[in-house]
């Protein structure tokens, strides 16, 4: 099991650090500006200058769809969508298209939490333990010190690790700033314990029916994966989350094979029968472990893995045919079995660099993503008019008191000269004055919503590809001016 931990943690840092990679590799020159906001503008003159901008920034970093809602004055004045919503079927994008919305799963549900202390129900500031029926903790020095405060502002000592369910706590509560999911699922768990509801049925309740957000959903509802665009990804992401597991597995198993076939039947070579078996035994243990650590809120990227295992095996066999064929053609090597050998392998790992190298340069849809599992930290799916509403009601909140409103876009936690946290939402600091903002990210979608609360001059940008992060936030900065320099979460 630690073997299988390392190899998942191998997987999951892989992931992260291509995507950092991919997010920095794309950066663009917008993100250091620090212009004037573009509220002075007329806004027939600024939609015009981004249906021009928004298709040719697409085409630049190959995003194949993208949906806007621009605010002013706290009202929606445009939605629009852009590409397609699947690059084999061509669907278009528009304004209906739902995407998942990942870390704004985050900003809904502290919301409705404050809608909770609005009712009385819970506390900002009482450790949040005593409203709970059952632990969800383990006990430590600081478990009992966390409050809804700290959780909202990501203040809470509890990290990101919910891959491996770890709820350990970094520092005392309240002292120092680390984002964090896990802070996210406890607030959903903290929110279930107090009403007995789920938190898609709450949030129908405080959140989506109460804004007419009727396309928004923290599970599959029917209604909503309708309209759902499919997410893209480099292929070769796909193949790195099947090959990590199966290469490791495979070696372990074959050295016990090995082993064993030496000891029972005295001799190294292995029949072609074990080969197999040992392949076939470390594939299903590849999926099993897989499916374990992300089959539930992810089946779409576990049935990928699958087809992309099954492309792989029959790519190999095709491949080991040709190379026996053509080596049997080859007079001098009939008889020079270590040279043979040693030119087979060398021909199968170059191929499967070729292999992998096109999988690299290969961005294409995935799966929707169907999954039951509800998620404060990302299983949100919505659209951009959805959020648009949303942050018009966090940014100027008509359903809470002024005292809970206007600590929302008040420091609670600073991060640098830059950047704070409030309750629930990240704050940018700049000449222009505070925005509020969250990004979302997730594996083949991304995404920002961001709004000026003293303007209500805001903007939700939602995008279907892995690569879409630096576009969101350069359209983003072109449609409300300031100083489009969010940072990555």
């Amino acid at each position: 099991m630690l073997i299988s931990r390392k190899i998942i943690k191998i997987l999951w840092i892989t992931f992260y650090g291509s995507l950092l990679y991919n997010i920095f590799l794309n950066l663009n020159s917008s993100f250091a500006q620090d212009v004037p906001l573009r509220v002075s503008e007329s806004v027939d003159s600024v939609i015009a200058d981004l249906k021009y901008y928004i298709p040719d920034r697409m085409n630049e970093s190959e995003v194949p769809g993208l949906a806007i809602a621009l605010i002013r004055n706290n009202q929606i004045i445009w939605t629009e969508g852009f590409g397609v919503t699947n690059r084999l079927t061509g669907s278009p994008v528009s304004s209906k298209t739902v995407f998942e919305v990942a870390s704004i799963s985050k900003v809904v549900t502290a919301y409705i939490a404050l809608r909770l202390v609005e009712e009385g129900k819970l506390s900002i500031d009482k450790p949040v333990h005593n409203y709970l029926k059952k632990p969800w903790l383990p006990p430590s020095d600081f478990a009992d010190k966390i409050t809804l405060r700290h959780l909202l502002s990501h203040s809470s000592g509890l990290g990101d690790d919910v891959l491996f369910n770890n709820k350990s706590i970094m520092f005392e509560p309240g002292t120092d700033f680390l984002y964090s999911g896990f802070g996210a699922e406890y607030v959903r768990e903290l929110i279930e314990q107090v009403t007995d509801e789920s938190i898609e049925d709450i949030a129908r309740e405080k959140v989506f029916k109460l804004l007419n957000m009727t396309s928004s959903s923290f599970i599959n509802e029917t209604g909503v994966m309708n309209l759902m665009a499919n997410g893209h990804m480099r292929y070769l992401m796909i193949s790195m989350f099947f090959l990590f597991p199966f290469i490791g597995i495979v070696v372990i198993v074959g050295i016990i094979t090995l082993i064993l076939n030496r000891l029972i039947k005295r001799r190294w070579h292995l029949a072609m029968q074990l080969k197999i078996g040992a392949g076939v035994f470390a594939f299903i243990l590849s999926e099993l472990l897989l499916y374990i650590f992300l089959g539930k809120p992810f089946p779409n990227i576990i049935w990928m893995t699958i087809l992309f295992a099954l492309v792989f095996f029959v790519f190999l066999f095709l491949l080991y045919v040709f190379i026996q064929r053509m080596i049997s053609l080859i007079e001098p090597l009939r008889k020079k079995k270590v040279l043979k050998a040693t030119i087979k392998i060398l021909l199968m790992i170059v191929s499967i660099v070729v292999f992998l190298k096109i999988t690299n340069s290969y961005t294409g849809p995935v799966p929707k993503n169907h999954s039951d599992v509800a998620s404060a930290i990302g299983s949100l799916r919505s659209t951009a008019p959805d959020l648009a509403t949303f942050l018009i009601e966090l940014s100027n909140p008509r359903y809470l008191s002024e005292d809970i409103a206007s600590q929302i876009d008040s420091v609670q936690v600073n991060i640098n000269q830059d950047f704070s946290w409030g309750l629930g939402i990240g704050i940018q600091h700049s000449s222009q004055g505070d925005a509020i903002w969250q990004n979302a990210n997730t594996f083949a979608f991304r995404g920002i919503m961001v709004i000026y609360p003293h303007d209500g001059h805001g903007v939700v940008v939602l995008t279907n590809s892995e690569s879409g992060l630096p576009v969101a936030y350069d359209v983003a900065g072109r449609a409300l001016g300031g100083k489009a320099k969010w940072i990555f979460f």
